[in-house]
C-alpha cells in the first residue's frame, strides 16, 4: 500500500512538469499541408470554401478583397496581385423545372513570364480591413506541360482556428 501511495504522489509530482514541458503549436495556416499543384500556368481561380460549401468572401464576415502572392521556395515574395472579380450572366432551371437566370462570380488572378520551378502561392484574405494568416500553396510550374486549364485554389476561411 505504502508502494502505491509512493507512487500516486510521485505521478501526481511530475505530471504538471512534463505538461509544461509540451510544446504549443497555434494552428498556423501557412503550416497546413495543402496538395502540390503541376501546372502549366500561374493562374486560377479563388474559393472560399468551408468543407464542400462554397461561397463568396461575405458569407463568412470575410472583406471581399483577396491578395495573391508569388512566392520562390524559400518564402521571398516575388509578385503580387489582387483577385480580379469576374461576373458573367449564367442559364438554369429551379426545382420545379422553370428557367431562370442568375449571375455568376469567379475571382480569379494570373502570373505570366515567369521561369519554370517550383513555387509558393499565397492567399491573404482580410476582415475588416486587416491581413489574415497567408494560406500557402506548394506549386510546380513548367511552361511545357499540357494545358491543363485554371487550378481551382480553395480556402479555408476560418484559418487559423
Amino acid at each position: 500500500m505504502n508502494y502505491i501511495l509512493t507512487h500516486m504522489a510521485l505521478l501526481v509530482l511530475v505530471t504538471p512538469i512534463a505538461v509544461c514541458q509540451t510544446s504549443f503549436r497555434a494552428s498556423d495556416c501557412s503550416n497546413l499541408k495543402y496538395v502540390r499543384h503541376k501546372s502549366s500556368c500561374l493562374c486560377g481561380i479563388v474559393q472560399i470554401c468551408s468543407g464542400d460549401i462554397c461561397g463568396n468572401p461575405l458569407d463568412y464576415e470575410l472583406d471581399d478583397d483577396i491578395t495573391v502572392e508569388l512566392r520562390d521556395k524559400s518564402g521571398m515574395t516575388l509578385d503580387t496581385q489582387k483577385v480580379v472579380v469576374e461576373m458573367s450572366e449564367e442559364q438554369g432551371k429551379t426545382l420545379d423545372g422553370r428557367r431562370i437566370s442568375y449571375k455568376h462570380s469567379e475571382r480569379e488572378f494570373s502570373f505570366t513570364g515567369k521561369r519554370d520551378g517550383d513555387y509558393l502561392l499565397a492567399f491573404i484574405l482580410h476582415k475588416g480591413g486587416d491581413s489574415q494568416s497567408a494560406i500557402v500553396f506548394p506549386t510546380n510550374y513548367s511552361h511545357k506541360r499540357n494545358r491543363l486549364g485554371n487550378a481551382v485554389y480553395m480556402l479555408e476561411p476560418s484559418c487559423p482556428k
